[in-house]
C-alpha cells in the first residue's frame, strides 16, 4: 500500500472529528508519532498526552524529552504524567494500561477534549488473537481491540505495521525507540519478536489471513448487533454505545435515525462524541447521551400538575390506590404503608429543587438530586419521576424509595399502592 493510500484510509476514519478537540496519546514510538504527524499535517486540532513510567532510566527521560521537543516545535499543548521509579509494582503491563487510560479520561474531562486517539494497529490485534489462543482458546472470548470505544478512537487499527513504516519513511518522521519492545520477557513481545516471524517464514501472508479472521469475527458480531441495535423499552428506545464501534453498525444507526426525524449527519456525528447529559432534538423526538447508552424518546409536554389523593382508586397522574389496612408490611417499589395519623391530603407531584428525604434502609438525610445521581438515573427518568408528599415532607419517591420517618411495617396503616 502506498503511503498516500494509508493516509487516506486514516482520514476516512477521523474526518467527522475535524473541528473537534482531540487528545492524541503519544508514547513517542513510531506508531503514535506517525498518527500525531498525520493529524498535524491535515490541520486537526490536537494536543498530546504522555505517560513517563520511569521504568527505563535514562531512556525514559530521553523519550520524555523527545515528546517535549515535538510539542514545542509544533506549538502543541502537552499533558504529562510522570510516575516515580518503583511506583509500578504489580503486573506492570496491566497496571500501566489502567493508569494511562484512567489519566487520559481524566484529562479529557478536565480540559473538555472531545476525543482520545491511540495508535493501535492491525498487528496489535493479530497479537491479541495469538495471546487469546494461549490464554483462553475460546473463539467467543478472544479479546479484540475495538476501533471506537466511547470517546476513544483508534484510526489506524486496520492498518499494517509495514504501511505505518512506509508513511514514516516517505515523510521523514523521527521517532523515539523503546528498547523494552525488543525484550522477550512479556508474552506479547515473545509473540511479536519470535513466534510471528517464524510463522511468516512458512506463510508470508499470515498477517493478512489473521486479519480475515478478525474481519469474520467482527462481521458475525456486527450482524447480531445490527439486528439488536435499537432496544425498545416502555418509555424510550436505547442504543448501547459499545455497539456503534464499527462502521457497519454506525452507518445503520445513522440511517435509521431518520425514523425519528433526525436527518443531519453532521449533527449526529458531532453528537456521537458528546458528553453524558447532552441531547439533540428533532420535531418529534429527543436523543440523550446517557453514560453507556443513547436514549431516544418521543417529545411530549411534561405534566407538572399536582394531584391530591382521595381514599380509594385515583386515576391521575396514573392509577394509584389509597386505603386503610390492618396489615402493614415493609415497603417495596409498588407499595408503601404509612402511619395512620399522617394528615391528609397526600399530594402526588414532580420533585422540586431542594427536596430532601430520609431514605428507608439508610441513615440520615439525602437530597433527591443526590439520590437520583447515585441511582444513575437518566434525565428522561428524572423528568418522569413522581413523588408522594405531605406538606414539605417527601413520603415516597414513587416506585423507588420510601422515607424512613413515615413507614410502618406492622399493624394498622395507611396503604398506598400503584
Amino acid at each position: 500500500m502506498s503511503h498516500r493510500l494509508f493516509e487516506n484510509n486514516v482520514l476516512k476514519k477521523i474526518k467527522a472529528f475535524k473541528e473537534k478537540k482531540i487528545l492524541v496519546c503519544m508514547s513517542g514510538g513510531l506508531d503514535s508519532t506517525v498518527l500525531a504527524h498525520l493529524l498535524l499535517k491535515n490541520n486537526f486540532k490536537i494536543s498530546i498526552a504522555h505517560v513517563n513510567y520511569s521504568l527505563r532510566g535514562n531512556e525514559s527521560s530521553k523519550n520524555e524529552k523527545f515528546i517535549r521537543d515535538f510539542c514545542k516545535s509544533n506549538k502543541l499543548k502537552l499533558h504529562l504524567k510522570k510516575l516515580r521509579k518503583g511506583e509500578l509494582n504489580k503486573s506492570i503491563q496491566k497496571e500501566a494500561r489502567k493508569i494511562r487510560y484512567d489519566w487520559f479520561k481524566k484529562v479529557l474531562i478536565e480540559y473538555n477534549y472531545d476525543l482520545i486517539t491511540t495508535a493501535h494497529h492491525l498487528d496489535d490485534n493479530v497479537e491479541n488473537i495469538l495471546i487469546g489462543m494461549f490464554r483462553n482458546p475460546s473463539r467467543n472470548n478472544l479479546t479484540l481491540i475495538p476501533e471506537l470505544n466511547k470517546n476513544i478512537l483508534r484510526p489506524i487499527l486496520n492498518e499494517k505495521k509495514d504501511d505505518i513504516i512506509s508513511y514514516a519513511i516517505a515523510n521523514e518522521i523521527e521517532f523515539s525507540i523503546d528498547s523494552s519492545n525488543s525484550q522477550d520477557y512479556y508474552l506479547r513481545n515473545r509473540i511479536r519478536n519470535i513466534l510471528i516471524p517464524e510463522i511468516e517464514k512458512i506463510d508470508k501472508n499470515f498477517t493478512e489471513k489473521v486479519s480475515d479472521i478478525i474481519e469474520s469475527i467482527g462481521s458475525s458480531k456486527n450482524d447480531f448487533v445490527i439486528d439488536n441495535l435499537f432496544i425498545h423499552e416502555l418509555h424510550h428506545t436505547k442504543i448501547n454505545k459499545q455497539d456503534l464501534q464499527n462502521e457497519k453498525s454506525l452507518k445503520y444507526f445513522i440511517e435509521n435515525l431518520k425514523n425519528f426525524n433526525f436527518y443531519s449527519k453532521k449533527e449526529i456525528q458531532n453528537f456521537l462524541v458528546a458528553k453524558t447529559g447532552k441531547k439533540i432534538v428533532s420535531n418529534t423526538h429527543t436523543i440523550l447521551s446517557d453514560r453507556e447508552f443513547f436514549l431516544i424518546k418521543r417529545n411530549e409536554i411534561l405534566d407538572s400538575s399536582e394531584y391530591e389523593l382521595e381514599m380509594g382508586i385515583n386515576q391521575n397522574p396514573f392509577l394509584i390506590k389509597l386505603e386503610r389496612s390492618d396489615e402493614a408490611k415493609k415497603p417495596n417499589s409498588r407499595e408503601v404503608c404509612l402511619y395512620c395519623d399522617i394528615k391528609l391530603p397526600l399530594i402526588v407531584r414532580r420533585p422540586k429543587i431542594g427536596d430532601t428525604f430520609y431514605p428507608y434502609g439508610m441513615k440520615g438525610k439525602k437530597k433527591l438530586s443526590k439520590f437520583f445521581k447515585d441511582k444513575k438515573m437518566s434525565i428522561f427518568a428524572k423528568q418522569n419521576q413522581w413523588v408522594l408528599s405531605n406538606g414539605d415532607n417527601i413520603l415516597w419517591i414513587i416506585g423507588e424509595r420510601a422515607d424512613n420517618r413515615f413507614i410502618k411495617t406492622k399493624g394498622k396503616c395507611l396503604k398506598i399502592s400503584i
